[in-house]
């Protein structure tokens, strides 16, 4: 569904791309590329597919392109990024089989974290890249991209949600130099006698990475880079704040971003610290701004009876905040099946100078080449048999199609048989 807010006006819901039954959450991202369009991707059935649209004729379906897959079936969370060459980023989280002789005991048949770019508007991808090569799940991605086209990525690493395994262990963070040709090693947060999940991601004017994430224990943590994201900082408590209870759901996410002066600003759910019984009321939506020094005094967004989920939290113009999230009931907040969820929207101006956008351009389509994954510690996978390595490559034509001929040819011989006695005939009657 899609509806746009221009002119300080909210246009009408529109349907404007069905995705397929089966796996019935959409899970979508969408980014506005360098080209004018809206750059989507979402999931369908249970793979991962592109669309896009030109922004201004977004609001109708005629103007949504045909949707191309770039992933196998087994895809859930995905995160998509653009770069200032209209370069698209994509990562999705991706549940793998268990090799029988190298089980993963702890989280079998969990995901993990692939990757893809495109140059060409999402008409061809490169290959794909296995990001974390874990033993645990890895889900939840976030990716940013700086003014140096830097790539930014986080995700948390140890449960797996869909594959129903697993429990929480650390967030992830990594970063690619060359537009994702190469990544650098794997940066962990962890917090001693506790377990990260939530693992948000913001990137300042200057390029340095920030992340936010809560502990299964309630208690949530913030962690700065000023080197771009080489070394960090010791994890800090966020002041005011504690973390809502995943009991009935722990599919919540934070959300950061970075306003034109480099103030951060996260919009996540969560209690006051000085609340009694949090269990026994709604959680609030919040908003806290960073200003390279100190975190601000928690403000509420929403507090009510409803209770607020995945928030995501955009800045416009340098100084626009813009935040949608959506509420469910307390008797629907364990039974998701009921579908009674709401959306909502609201946006402020904060003080920070406004900026003008990048301009836009039509790029050259140019062929993605092919992406080698980078070496990373992974677990032992079982090798290609020896029978299948050593097989040469087929000369000629692949065998069914040599049979497909054949059959083909052998279905047209009456029909031909019957062309030629007809054209026998009316020679003759002339």
């Amino acid at each position: 569904m899609y509806r746009e807010l221009r002119d300080g006006k909210w246009s009408p819901v529109n349907d404007v791309v069905a995705a397929g039954t089966g796996g019935y959450t959409v899970r979508n991202s969408m980014v506005l590329g360098r080209d004018g369009r809206l750059h989507v991707l979402m999931r369908n059935h249970t793979r991962i597919e592109h669309v896009s649209a030109p922004w201004e004729k977004a609001w109708t379906a005629a103007s949504w392109g045909e949707a191309r897959g770039i992933t196998a079936d087994g895809a859930y969370y995905v995160a998509l990024g653009v770069d200032s060459n209209n370069t698209l980023h994509a990562f999705w989280s991706q549940a793998l089989v268990d090799d029988p002789q190298h089980p993963r005991p702890e989280c079998p048949n969990c995901a993990n974290l692939f990757y893809r770019r495109s140059s060409d508007g999402g008409l061809t991808w490169s290959a794909i890249v296995n990001l974390s090569h874990s033993s645990d799940g890895d889900n939840r991605p976030q990716v940013k991209v700086d003014r140096q086209d830097r790539i930014h990525v986080v995700w948390d690493q140890g449960e797996d949600w869909y594959a129903g395994a697993g429990t929480p262990k650390r967030g992830i963070y990594r970063r690619s130099d060359d537009g994702g040709k190469s990544w650098r090693p794997p940066v962990e947060f962890v917090v001693p006698d506790d377990a990260v999940q939530q693992t948000t991601l913001a990137v300042t004017p200057e390029g340095n990475p920030m992340v936010v994430y809560r502990t299964v224990t309630g208690k949530i943590y913030y962690q700065t880079s000023l080197d771009g994201g080489d070394t960090w900082a010791p994890p800090a408590r966020l002041p005011g704040v504690v973390a809502r209870d995943t009991i009935g759901n722990s599919l919540d996410q934070y959300s950061m971003e970075s306003d034109s002066a480099g103030n951060v600003h996260l919009l996540m759910v969560g209690y006051l610290d000085t609340v009694v019984n949090p269990e026994l009321r709604p959680p609030s939506l919040f908003h806290l701004t960073w200003n390279g020094t100190l975190w601000s005094a928690p403000e509420t967004v929403m507090s009510n009876e409803l209770y607020p989920e995945w928030p995501v939290l955009v800045v416009g113009g340098g100084n626009q905040l813009h935040a949608v999230w959506y509420t469910r009931n307390a008797d629907d907040r364990l039974n998701s099946e009921r579908a009674r969820y709401r959306i909502w929207y609201s946006g402020r101006r904060v003080g920070a100078p406004a900026t003008t956008p990048l301009p836009l351009f039509t790029p050259q389509p140019t062929a993605e080449p092919t992406v080698e994954a980078t070496t990373v510690p992974t677990p032992t996978r079982t090798a290609v048999p020896a029978s299948f390595a050593e097989i040469p490559p087929p000369d000629g034509p692949p065998r069914w199609e040599t049979r497909s001929l054949s059959t083909i040819a052998l279905a047209l011989l009456p029909i031909g048989l019957m062309v030629a006695g007809l054209f026998l005939v009316r020679r003759l009657r002339q």
